[in-house]
């Protein structure tokens, strides 16, 4: 796959780097199955190529990165790239993706912004970044679960002191992680982390405190959120 991403930069001639969909995949900013290849070629050179996807546009330098071998855009720019076309939920997932993978947050995506004042969807670009998003089946059915008990819900996936945390009250100064079994070595040991964590000022909720112990979650929380 890469060797293909390579092959269209080389073909699209001088100045050609990896752009848009494929650098998102590449980038770890989307998922599903390898894009078809796009590039993006200062505006008055290079050439079209049959299958792959030709991008004529100005690039910073700073714009301009390399990942697996295969020159491309920077996360930032592949960002303000896919804007206009991804849906708000897609947008909003990639950012949140950009952060943990890359650290890349409004700061340096606002420079990218300012290289680029032409670029189309910046507006959205914006909404995105500070919007909320649910990332698994766990955090979507934490939230039915409140609505079902009348919970205030949470925000969700958003910056908390230089983090991105899964489920935080404002209001309440209240912040909930949801843990999954997979980073530990068996289930007793997960539950075991999980329950040391809610008797610190760490509160952790695991799979099984969602799907089986609902209600004895809900109580839980609503006493965290009493005023």
């Amino acid at each position: 796959m890469y060797g293909d991403y390579m092959a269209a930069v080389l073909a699209a001639g001088d100045g050609a780097v990896l752009s848009h969909r494929p650098a998102a995949y590449v980038m770890r900013l989307i998922r599903g199955a390898p894009p078809r290849p796009e590039v993006t070629i200062p505006a008055t050179a290079g050439r079209s190529r049959p299958g792959v996807v030709i991008h004529r546009s100005p690039l910073h330098q700073l714009d301009v990165t390399t990942a697996a071998g295969v020159p491309m855009t920077t996360v930032p720019r592949i960002l303000l790239d896919l804007a206009p076309v991804l849906t708000h939920e897609q947008l909003t997932r990639a950012c949140h993706e950009a952060w943990v993978h890359h650290r890349s947050g409004p700061h340096q995506i606002e420079a990218c912004i300012a290289r680029n004042p032409t670029k189309k969807g910046v507006s959205r670009l914006r909404d995105a970044l500070g919007a909320d998003v649910t990332l698994s089946e766990l955090e979507s059915a934490f939230l039915r679960l409140l609505d079902e008990h009348g919970l205030p819900r949470p925000r969700t996936n958003v910056d908390r002191h230089g983090d991105k945390v899964d489920c935080h009250w404002p209001a309440h100064n209240l912040t909930i992680e949801l843990l999954s079994f997979r980073f530990h070595a068996t289930r007793q040991a997960f539950e075991q982390d999980v329950t040391r964590r809610r008797h610190s000022n760490h509160v952790a909720y695991s799979h099984g405190d969602v799907f089986r112990r609902g209600a004895a979650t809900c109580a839980d929380l609503r006493r965290r959120l009493a005023p």
